[in-house]
């Protein structure tokens, strides 16, 4: 699959992290088990190997949980391809020999509404387990209904699997930052996060802090406000 897709279902696989975010797990967890390492045996040299071991062991883990996603991900749209192609090729049969296709498989009050329409000498067609309660209520109208037990069609080509895995992919959006800034508070959670981290270049260092620290507040209480509410 091409790298955007690739990437789509990266991100649903490590639960919504992107490669960035990953990236800085990883970094952030090496250099922790590298000064947890340090502070117990006071071994520079032996902190310093740590910090890329545990980088190659977070990447060998991640790329076995990625190949173990993907495989399975991978049979599972082959599944369902093969399921699609049997109940279009079972459907065009039905509606061959005059019957009525019902997918999925109507509930009691709606298969009544059908009958009532289709009129009586319907013969209804249904795909999965057999349900006696609907075969009764139809024959009490004068209708039938019968069902298919789940097939598979035809295998599907290397390039119909690809073609779906693109179309499923999750999209993004694009405006993460205009939705953050939406949220009630994160305007002023977001301006207080910047004007502390301003704060340690800019001149007067000490009102940015407490403008900043006022921003805080205020869009902390916003957001508990609206959690109230």
């Amino acid at each position: 699959m091409d790298k955007r897709t690739e990437n789509a279902y990266k991100r649903i696989c490590f639960h919504g992290r992107g490669t960035a975010a990953r990236w800085l797990d990883r970094g952030f967890f090496a250099l922790l088990g590298g000064v947890c390492l340090h502070l117990l045996y006071r071994n520079r040299l032996l902190s310093a190997l740590m910090i890329p071991a545990l980088l190659a062991v977070s990447l060998l883990w991640e790329q076995r949980r990625w190949m173990r996603f993907s495989r399975d991900l991978w049979q599972k749209t082959v599944r369902t391809l093969k399921r699609e192609t049997w109940l279009r090729e079972e459907a065009a049969f039905v509606r061959q020999m005059g019957g009525v296709v019902l997918y999925p498989t109507p509930e009691g009050e709606e298969l009544t509404g059908l009958c009532l329409r289709q009129g009586e000498g319907t013969a209804f067609h249904t795909f999965g387990e057999v349900r006696e309660e609907l075969i009764v209520q139809a024959k009490t109208l004068g209708c039938t209904v019968s069902f298919h037990p789940w097939q598979e069609g035809s295998e599907p080509s290397q390039e119909q699997v690809l073609e779906r895995l693109k179309r499923d992919a999750p999209k993004r959006t694009g405006n993460l930052w205009r939705t953050l800034l939406h949220l009630p508070g994160n305007r002023y959670l977001l301006t207080g996060c910047a004007l502390l981290l301003l704060s340690m270049v800019l001149r007067r260092a000490l009102y940015w802090r407490l403008l900043g620290s006022l921003c805080l507040l205020l869009g902390a209480l916003r957001r508990g406000m609206r959690t109230g509410t």
